[in-house]
């Protein structure tokens, strides 16, 4: 039974097609980030602003999140299956919205960050919205802006609203926010996004504030995003609500070690290394690498910039900017 007040939401649902091939195997909620599967990388953080309660949806490969239903990461999950149709970042809120309590906070499965999602609740309005926005990196993301009163007043394309004082274009929608429950009357039932509906009604009305988010923020959009986010994250150049460190067998982070010694024995180890429970790995060499839990690396096989997930075997050879899943071995170049 789904709580009757879920305070978060995480998006699963996605069919994260720009990760593929990697997402032909494990949903993108699931795919794992130094051995650890995104989705717990989002729970914790709903853990760490008191979120007990945390519908999460899902649609493709939905099977494989069926297990999360329950406890996990500190808080109580209740698992929203979409079928047959996928309803979007509108719709699967829409659907389960007598779930949701007044106010609640949504977080993307495919992002990881430090966003504090108790100020984002607390500058909700009455039937509106919050945003965390981030200063623009990338062109590919959209311009949406606030003006000197934090207000949202320019939402890429899809609307704006009269500015009170200066406006900085220098942010983008995390994809991180959260709503007053009356929003949802503005997304109609099936796909819908919300951006295009609830947000764009609500913005004309200054009914959405806007945070400015300037901590960890990783999206693990595509391949090459998602290798760089491994190695950010086992280098400890990002402090998440979960430390991903503590989880392996062995594992070492710059000048940092975790874990026990004896799960590194008989390797070269060269750069930073997370080792995960039962993995093989003597005879082999791992400088900035990523080995899964029972993985079997043979002896002559050297790995370089690279991640080997759960279970998967990897032959002698060189691997540098590398997957190894269990589809076979991407290579990044």
């Amino acid at each position: 039974m789904r709580p009757a007040h879920a305070t978060a939401f995480v998006l699963a649902a996605g069919l994260g097609t720009r990760l593929r091939p990697l997402t032909e195997h494990l949903p993108k909620p699931l795919v794992p980030v130094c051995g650890v599967p995104m989705l717990a990388y989002s729970l914790a953080l709903c853990a760490r602003h008191g979120h007990r309660n945390v519908i999460v949806n899902a649609h493709w490969l939905a099977d494989t999140l069926a297990p999360w239903e329950g406890d996990h990461e500190g808080v109580n999950v209740s698992v929203a299956v979409e079928a047959p149709d996928i309803l979007g970042t509108g719709g699967g809120l829409r659907a389960v919205r007598d779930h949701l309590a007044e106010r609640f906070a949504v977080v993307n499965a495919d992002v990881l960050c430090d966003v504090n999602l108790t100020a984002l609740l607390d500058a909700v309005p009455l039937g509106g919205g919050a945003m965390a926005l981030r200063p623009m990196e990338a062109e590919r993301y959209g311009v949406v802006a606030a003006d000197s009163t934090g207000v949202v007043v320019e939402l890429v394309t899809v609307a704006h609203a009269t500015p009170s004082g200066e406006v900085d274009r220098d942010t983008h929608f995390t994809g991180i926010h959260a709503l007053h429950r009356d929003a949802l009357d503005l997304v109609p039932d099936g796909f819908a996004c919300v951006v295009r509906t609830a947000y764009r009604e609500l913005v004309p009305r200054r009914l959405v504030n806007g945070l400015r988010h300037t901590g960890a923020w990783l999206d693990v959009g595509d391949p090459e995003a998602y290798l760089a986010t491994n190695l950010a994250v086992l280098a400890g150049e990002v402090q998440l609500a979960l430390d991903p460190r503590l989880r392996a067998a062995w594992c070492r982070s710059g000048r940092r070690s975790f874990g026990d010694s004896k799960a590194a024995h008989g390797a070269m180890i060269r750069g930073d290394a997370w080792v995960g429970v039962g993995a093989q790995i003597e005879g082999s060499t791992l400088q900035n690498a990523v080995i899964g839990a029972h993985a079997v690396v043979h002896p002559r096989a050297e790995l370089i910039d690279s991640v080997v997930w759960d279970g998967c075997e990897v032959p002698a050879g060189r691997y540098e900017r590398a997957v190894v899943y269990p589809g076979g071995v991407l290579r990044l170049g």
